[in-house]
């Protein structure tokens, strides 16, 4: 099957992010108002039907998983260290840290688009910690009155807050709840597709994929050729490979992202000691080591087919690097003419 549906929206929202970043930035703004506004109105609305009866066991016991967690489909950590996953409990918990953690791919966003704001040593701070902070009090509410609305075991796992106000006889609420779904997964693939044409931009610049991909349209003033190539990717995966392993796909490539920049944060401190820094990890090494090691830990969680899928698209990356970035690289090509 073909999710029609899904390729479509990427298209239309391809045309957006095309056209420009002022476009862009007014449809994302108005579907985050959208969506905050409804998510504050889940815990407002939510709150008056919350039993203390849910909410015990705070954290439910933890049971040992039956099904689907043998051969590929068993994490690494029981793969490689006999570790038994379980539902519940704290390392359930983890678990499902791991599985959801493609929801904060939006926020490395605002990092990739510094190059267009004003005052990015300013800027740049306050839009990451402000939005993780202001998005972690909203996760963290809606979850707590969800699970007090309607006992965990009976929420519907594909639409878990809608049927928790149906659940409760407020259907109109479940309404609202919907379109603001809709809002917030619109807003973040838009977000992400402008963000992978930046990225896109800067590699071509730098010379690590072909400059003539990552070129500004002149109306426009977006790298047009690789956004396009971008909404061509993800409405291919899209369409055709199932959502669970779409997320468990995103949630590792992410997790092995943060991976990188936490190691690299104290790796050029020490050998680009005089590179500009407007604002700066505190506490590192030791704040960047943590980051490092939740994020590993947290990908052991995944499924070992994830890993393989991720290996694989990880060696495509290196075929891509060594056999054209490497060789094309500002920075390799700069070195070589001061030695010559």
């Amino acid at each position: 099957m073909v999710n029609l549906g899904a390729v479509a929206i990427v298209l239309l929202l391809g045309v957006v992010a095309v056209v420009g970043i002022r476009e862009s930035a007014r449809v994302t703004n108005s579907l985050v108002i959208v969506k905050v506004a409804v998510c504050v109105f889940v815990i407002v609305a939510g709150a008056f039907y919350v039993k203390a009866a849910n909410l015990t066991p705070f954290i439910p016991p933890a049971q040992p998983v039956k099904e689907g967690t043998s051969g590929l489909k068993q994490p690494v950590s029981q793969a490689l260290f006999g570790i038994e996953p379980t539902a519940f409990g704290f390392a359930g918990v983890l678990t499902a840290a791991a599985v959801v953690f493609f929801a904060y791919t939006g926020f490395e966003a605002v990092a990739n688009l510094g190059e267009e704001t004003k005052k990015p040593s300013r800027d740049l701070p306050l839009g990451l910690l402000g939005t993780l902070g202001i998005c972690t009090l909203l996760y963290v509410g809606v979850s707590f009155v969800i699970t007090g609305m309607v006992p965990y075991s009976q929420l519907n796992v594909g639409a878990p807050i809608a049927s928790a106000f149906d659940a409760v006889g407020a259907g109109w609420a479940a309404i609202l709840v919907s379109i603001a779904a809709v809002a917030g997964l619109t807003s973040v693939i838009l977000v992400d597709i402008v963000a992978m044409g930046r990225i896109g931009f800067s590699m071509g610049r730098d010379g690590l994929i072909p400059r003539s991909v990552a070129e500004v349209h002149p109306k426009w003033g977006t790298p047009w050729k690789i956004t396009i190539m971008t909404i061509v990717l993800v409405a291919v995966l899209a369409g055709f490979i199932p959502l669970t392993a779409l997320a468990d796909l995103v949630s590792i490539g992410t997790l092995f992202a943060f991976v990188v920049v936490s190691i690299a944060v104290p790796v050029l401190r020490r050998t680009k000691p005089d590179l500009p820094r407007p604002f700066r990890t505190p506490f590192s090494p030791v704040v960047p080591a943590l980051s490092a090691l939740a994020c590993v830990y947290l990908m052991t969680n995944l499924s070992v087919e994830t890993w393989l899928r991720f290996a694989v698209w990880m060696v495509l990356g290196f075929l891509v690097y060594f056999f054209y970035g490497r060789r094309h690289a500002r920075l390799n090509t700069r070195t070589d003419a001061s030695s010559a």
